[in-house]
Order: C-alpha cells, then structure tokens, then sequence
C-alpha cells in the first residue's frame, strides 16, 4: 500500500490523517497485514469441527426461582409506594 491508497481509504473511512501520520500508519498497516497472513498460514488440519463448535454454545445455568422481595419488605424500603406498587417519576412526557 502506498500513501495515496491510505489517503483514499482515511477518506471514505471519514479520517482525517495529517501528512506527518502517514508514515506512520503505512507501518502499522504493514504490520497488521503480516499478522493477518502469518494466521492465515496457520497449520489447523489438527484442529476438529467439535473443537470450533464446542467453545460457541455453553450450556445455560437453569432458570430457578428464588425467593423474592415480599410487597410488605418492598413498601418499606421504596421511597414511592402506591395501591401495590413502587411509583417512579415520570420519564416521557406526553
């Protein structure tokens, strides 16, 4: 990649790169290159379907239900109770 390819790419990206950060950000794009084809080059014909799938899906603890606040414990610690329910201030105006 040379400068005038970082420049049009900074530009559709919405950057704004000043010419002493070209040199610079050249490097670094260089840099990220290498590291995306050195794993890209990575040997994984070892490595199984089940390997990849297993560390997606995890298996979900069990829904129980616990005990709760009680209303009485609740009116006591709510600053706003009302009729059975805690009253919060109003967010939309209508």
């Amino acid at each position: 990649m040379d400068e005038k390819e970082l420049k049009n790419i900074a530009h559709l990206a919405k950057l704004n790169i000043e010419d002493k950060e070209v040199s610079s950000m050249l490097n670094d794009f260089s840099r990220i290159v290498q590291y995306v084809d050195e794993i890209k080059n990575l040997d994984t014909t070892s490595v199984g379907d089940d390997e990849i799938y297993e560390q997606i899906f995890y298996e979900l603890r069990k829904d129980l239900a616990e005990n709760g606040l009680k209303r009485d414990d609740l009116a006591k610690i709510a600053p706003s109770y009302e009729n059975g329910y805690v009253v919060v201030p109003k967010v939309i105006e209508t």
